[in-house]
């Protein structure tokens, strides 16, 4: 089953890339558990490939973006502490 999303936001940065941060809901047995999730779009030559698989990107922010993101990041963790128990934990 696909999470369901509680709350996002979404915006670019003066780099020219852009970062999304999400709440999110997911189904796990017969409970609801709660995870928050950080995408990032980056331009070329900001991500590399990582040994094993995968990948590293980096998105360069001023300290007013970063900001901005630390309290989205905040509003997620919030968020998907009210919908249950946190994805990965105990």
């Amino acid at each position: 089953m696909e999470p369901t999303t509680l709350w996002e936001d979404k915006d670019d940065v003066r780099s020219g890339g852009s970062g999304m941060v999400r709440a999110a809901a997911f189904e796990v047995g017969s409970g609801i558990r709660g995870a928050v999730t950080l995408t990032v779009r980056v331009p070329n030559g900001f991500w590399a490939d990582i040994e094993g698989g995968g990948a590293s990107a980096t998105l360069l922010l001023d300290s007013d973006e970063a900001r901005g993101f630390a309290a989205w990041l905040d509003r997620a963790a919030d968020e998907a502490d009210r919908a249950g128990p946190r994805l990965y934990g105990p």
